[in-house]
């Protein structure tokens, strides 16, 4: 009974920020997992992303992860992806982005887990005109959950289940644009899913993110991000 009311506490505060948010952004983004072996898997996915309500952007991106697991609870992983975002007046930003990461699941429950997640991000920005190339390095982690609606069930074939997830952006030498600061970025999220077989789900996810420009706190914005996620293994093997 707290479980649950903790949950339908944090969906009420997630809501109130979002409803406070001007800015908007939707994500329609699609997954492709292939399990090469039981330690090894990669996956490929991107998608759409357009904002709103004063959030000028359109953009695309494309990503690729290679995963290794090294141990049931430790994995490890590289990847690289490309974004594209063009504004109204015709500015294209071109970002190049490696990371590596590394997860762990603590604690593991009969019907549930939690993801720790801990990753270094570079970035590289080029433009199509009027402004300098620049890059940019940043530290995220991400902690999350996700469980059956039926709390005495797994996420099989035919289940609703519900996610939830927190995570922090920080400046890992604390350079901004004009200030230093280490602290950028919370990014916080509750949704919903649905296990269509036995390699296919749906999910549709709610975000409130708010971000900071410099030393000053009471200098942010904010947004809320509508991410809808198609997710496959299509091709996995045993």
């Amino acid at each position: 009974m707290i479980f649950k009311r903790t949950i339908v506490f944090i969906c009420i505060l997630l809501l109130a920020n979002v409803l406070k948010a001007q800015k908007q952004e939707l994500r329609v983004l699609v997954l492709e997992q292939f399990k090469i072996d039981p330690s090894w898997t990669t996956t490929f996915d991107g998608g759409f992303y357009k904002g709103y309500n004063g959030a000028d952007w359109t953009r695309w991106g494309i990503r690729n992860l290679t995963a290794y697991k090294l141990s049931g609870n430790v994995s490890v992983d590289v990847g690289f992806m490309y974004n594209r975002t063009a504004t109204p007046d015709k500015v294209v930003q071109s970002e190049f982005r490696p990371h590596q990461s590394i997860k762990f699941m603590y604690p593991r429950m009969a019907h549930m887990s939690f993801s720790h997640r801990f990753r270094m991000e570079e970035q590289f920005y080029t433009y199509n005109r009027d402004r300098e190339n620049k890059n940019a390095s940043r530290f995220r982690y991400e902690i999350k959950t996700k469980r059956a609606f039926n709390t005495n069930k797994n996420i099989e074939a035919k289940t609703p289940y519900w996610m939830a997830s927190v995570e922090f952006f920080f400046n890992p030498v604390g350079k901004m644009e004009h200030d230093h600061i280490l602290f950028n970025r919370g990014r916080h999220g509750i949704g919903i899913g649905y296990k269509l077989n036995s390699k296919t789900s749906l999910e549709g996810t709610l975000f409130y993110q708010h971000t900071h420009s410099n030393t000053n706190f009471s200098d942010y914005s904010d947004i809320a991000i509508f991410n809808v996620y198609i997710k496959n293994s299509l091709f996995s093997r045993k």
